[in-house]
This record gives C-alpha cells, sequence and structure tokens, in this order.
C-alpha cells in the first residue's frame, strides 16, 4: 500500500520532486521506492524528463488498475465493521494532558448513555507520530488524529483545540534561568532542542523559520520528544540546550523555567483533531467544532 500510495502521488503531482514534498520525505528516497515498485512489476512505470514525468502504456494501464484501491480498502474495512466498538485516535508526541482531556470531553462527551444513544462509539487514544497519522487515516485503522498545525497533506479536515504562544523552556540549572526576560543576543548562543520531522512535519520546518525573520536563527539540535523524561534530561545535560513551549505546557514540570519570547509575535503552537474529508469521523469532528467552539478547517 505504501508504494501504490508513492506511485499515486507521483501521478497527482507530476513531478518526482513535488511529490516528495508532498509525501514529506527525500526526492532520492521516492525515486529510490518509484524503482523498486518498477522492479516489483517488471515493467518502467514512467517516462523521466527535465519537465516531470510521464506515465508509460505500462503506467497507464497500472494506474487504471489499482487507482480505487485505496478507496476499496477503506470500504472494505468499514464492511467489516460497520459499528465500531471504539475510534481509535492517534496521538502526536508531547500533547499536554489538557488537550487530550479537551479532545475526549468533545468528541466523546462525559455520559456514557448519551454518548452510546446517539451511536458514538467511545474514542481508544494511542501515540502515532504526525508522520504515520496520514496514511492511517487514509486506510481507515485510526478515525481521528491530533497533530501540531501546519500538516501539509491535503483530503484532511482540522479542528483547532488549542492555541498558545510559544516561550522558551530552560533547565533549572541552566546559566539563563535566572533571567526574567531574554534577549535575541542571549538566544543567540543557545541550541534548539526540536522536533524531528518525523515527530511534528510542517510545524518542524515553519517554527525555526519564524525565529530566523524575528532574529534568531537557532542551531537545531533534532530528538524524538514524545517522552516527557528524555525531554527533561537532554536540557539537564545539554549545557547551551533551550526548548520551545507553551507555558501551559511545562507549568507541572517544577525542574523547568519558562521564559517569554522577547517578542509581541511569538511563534504559536497550534494542535488540531484531523480526519479524512469526507467520511463519518469528518462530519462528527466539524459537529463538535461547532458545539465546542473549535476553529475549522478544510
Amino acid at each position: 500500500m505504501r508504494h501504490l500510495r508513492y506511485f499515486l502521488t507521483v501521478v497527482r503531482a507530476g513531478t518526482v520532486s513535488g511529490a516528495a514534498q508532498e509525501l514529506r520525505i527525500s526526492q532520492p528516497s521516492l525515486s529510490q521506492q518509484i524503482k523498486r515498485l518498477e522492479h516489483r512489476i517488471g515493467a518502467p512505470l514512467f517516462i523521466r524528463s527535465s519537465r516531470g514525468v510521464e506515465l508509460t502504456t505500462g503506467g497507464r494501464a497500472f494506474l487504471r488498475e489499482i487507482q480505487s484501491i485505496p478507496e476499496q480498502l477503506r470500504s472494505a474495512i468499514a464492511a467489516a465493521a460497520p459499528s465500531p466498538r471504539s475510534w481509535p485516535v492517534g496521538v502526536c508526541g508531547g500533547v499536554p494532558a489538557e488537550v487530550l482531556a479537551e479532545v475526549q470531553h468533545g468528541l466523546a462527551g462525559q455520559d456514557a448513555d448519551w454518548t452510546a444513544s446517539r451511536g458514538r462509539p467511545p474514542l481508544r487514544m494511542r501515540s502515532v507520530g504526525a508522520a504515520d497519522q496520514p496514511e492511517l487515516l487514509q486506510h481507515g485503522e485510526i478515525a481521528f488524529g491530533i497533530v501540531r498545525l501546519p500538516v501539509p497533506v491535503p483530503g484532511l479536515v482540522r479542528a483547532v483545540v488549542w492555541d498558545q504562544p510559544l516561550g522558551v523552556v530552560l533547565h533549572a540549572d541552566h546559566p539563563l534561568s535566572g533571567s526574567t526576560e531574554l534577549t535575541w543576543s542571549d538566544l543567540s548562543t543557545q541550541r534548539l532542542l526540536w522536533y524531528d520531522e518525523g515527530c511534528a512535519p510542517g510545524y518542524a520546518d515553519s517554527v525555526p523559520a519564524q525565529l530566523a525573520a524575528l532574529g534568531w536563527k537557532a542551531a537545531l539540535h533534532p530528538v524524538d520528544q514524545d517522552q516527557q523524561a528524555l525531554f527533561v534530561h537532554a536540557l539537564q545535560t545539554g549545557g547551551d540546550l533551550v526548548a520551545l513551549r507553551p507555558r501551559l505546557a511545562v507549568h507541572s514540570a517544577p525542574q523547568l523555567v519558562w521564559r517569554p519570547l522577547p517578542t509581541r509575535a511569538a511563534p504559536r503552537e497550534q494542535l488540531a483533531v484531523t480526519a479524512l474529508a469526507g467520511t463519518r469521523s469528518a462530519h462528527f469532528l466539524s459537529r463538535a467544532a461547532a458545539l465546542r467552539g473549535w476553529p475549522f478547517l478544510t
């Protein structure tokens, strides 16, 4: 299914580079995956040129036969479980407990009898990396995802449940922790503990770009930030390492201190519930957003 998704994305984009950008993978990696697919089939699928790619005769025949497979898979899953006992929710790393409680309250409600009477299955939250969520939504393996915006993936609807300004997070032993107000000069000597692309596609690129425009071209120290203990440990042992988080996300960690960025236009962290457009989940999410006052994006 992954190779079919890659093939269909290249067809839609018309270029390997455009498809790689949409899929959030490198162009050489995507080219290699397409070559593996062609090797598996035993025939070339694309004619490559400086203008992009065109389907070969075999490629057009292959497209006719497989383009409906993703929709067929979703239909097969729906037919196998027309009344799911639970709705699985993929949760990206570092989501505050307050956000999970808001999503739980907004999507499922707190009255079990009321939920059941309207056919709303309970939520089952599990850790799923943001980069993996779109594919799992497409295949029906999760009903909703919780991710940081922006999410550069078409075909999803989004309801923003958390929107907070970012500030600087330091360990209490950090030399700058005693300063109540930080300057760009202070931050210029610090490395930024940051998300890798797999943890937060889109967000991982957009926030450093905003910081650079404000005056801090931070040296990034990418790390998997799914586990709070590892996040705190990295700040404690990193020396010149700081992080960015909303204040509410770290208020319960006594070993960390939070300081505002030296600007009134600080980048913001937006967490959103996503669903595949046109599905029952998307319809329910739009209704929940209207009831809870969540901004709803299509």
